[in-house]
């Protein structure tokens, strides 16, 4: 009706004829709105999907021993061994006359710095002091007055105290073997380098005189091995019974930082009875016993759950965790022993 109405009316008529489509069209949409568009479908719900139940390790904290032990490779190396430098002042090295693993005599020459033509004035010294002693013997033979006699007295003193600090500025610069042994370090150096006085040259061991020596990866891994303790060794498949000579807890202090790092990490071992056949640098494998505990909450490591530096663990109790802190004390690769935090009995969730 009302599209009819707008045909008869009189502005209908001045539109042109192929227009009058598109204008009822425009109308026709204006009444009807938006009906042309497709429909807005419902959106779906998720599927409701049952979480999987979590399967967790769960151990009781019961009582048990643990112990700890040192285990490690010892190194054989000798009793009796001394570290040569040229301890007064240092020099240019002139020559090294050993290598590692070279036999030496007490008093074999080992090494010597640069003098010159030392050697020479010595030899010029010798005969000043043989004239002077000539010359005072032939004047007490003379029966020369006493101011005669102390003249060449003097002059004999005088050439004595010259020769006797050339020759001793000449065993200063020559390094002697002070023992029969063998060479077990050789400092790298070359004729003409620069060395400085207490520098390390040659260290020469008696390879009679045998004993083992650990050195650890830290101080606190031997806190608890003190002198006197038993050592089970094991060398080429043999066991063998030893104790524990020094500790880093019994050495005094050292004189150099170098040596008292050294002698922290380090502790030296005895054999009861030496095995034949045994060298320097050859090695074993020790283990000593170090401490026990009886009758306490043991747990496996992985238990124990760290972070910034508190130590706790994940007690189950039904459906709920709850964690509690904890005091730890022996500790070895596998398990750990709780000093204080928990109860015998307790459900405790491991950390894997």
């Amino acid at each position: 009706m009302y599209h009819r109405r707008l045909l008869n009316h009189p502005l209908f008529s001045l539109i042109p004829r192929a227009k009058h489509v598109a204008v009822m069209l425009a109308a026709s949409l204006a009444l009807t709105g938006c009906s042309l568009l497709p429909l807005e479908e419902e959106a779906l719900q998720p599927p409701l999907v049952q979480p999987a139940e979590e399967e967790l390790d769960i151990v009781d904290a019961a009582k048990g021993n643990i112990q700890t032990f040192l285990k490690g490779t010892a190194n054989f190396v000798s009793a009796s061994m001394d570290t040569l430098s040229f301890k007064e002042s240092g020099g240019r090295l002139k020559s090294i006359n050993v290598t590692v693993g070279q036999e030496v005599k007490a008093g074999d020459l080992l090494a010597e710095l640069e003098t010159g033509d030392l050697e020479l004035q010595i030899r010029l010294q010798q005969l000043n002091m043989e004239r002077a002693r000539l010359q005072y013997n032939q004047a007490r033979a003379s029966g020369a007055n006493a101011t005669d006699l102390r003249l060449r007295e003097i002059d004999l003193e005088r050439e004595s105290m010259l020769l006797e600090s050339m020759e001793g500025r000449l065993d200063q610069s020559q390094l002697y073997s002070p023992i029969t042994g063998i060479v077990t370090f050789v400092e790298s150096l070359n004729a003409g380098d620069f060395i400085n006085a207490y520098q390390s040259i040659v260290t020469v061991a008696d390879p009679s005189k045998m004993q083992l020596t650990y050195v650890a990866a830290n101080t606190k891994d031997l806190l608890p091995v003190e002198a006197g303790m038993p050592v089970s060794l094991k060398y080429k498949g043999k066991d063998y019974k030893g104790k524990v000579l020094q500790s880093p807890s019994g050495v005094p202090l050292a004189a150099s930082d170098a040596k008292a790092e050294r002698n922290s990490v380090t502790i030296i071992i005895g054999m009861d009875d030496e095995p034949g056949g045994a060298q320097i640098g050859h090695s074993a494998e020790l283990t000593i016993e170090l401490q026990k505990r009886e009758n306490v909450i043991v747990l496996p490591r992985a238990a124990i759950r760290s972070y910034m530096g508190r130590s706790y663990v994940q007690v189950a109790e039904g459906d709920r965790r709850k964690e509690v802190d904890v005091e730890v004390g022996l500790t070895t690769p596998t398990e750990v022993e709780i000093v204080r935090g928990l109860e015998e009995g307790q459900k405790i969730i491991l950390n894997n």
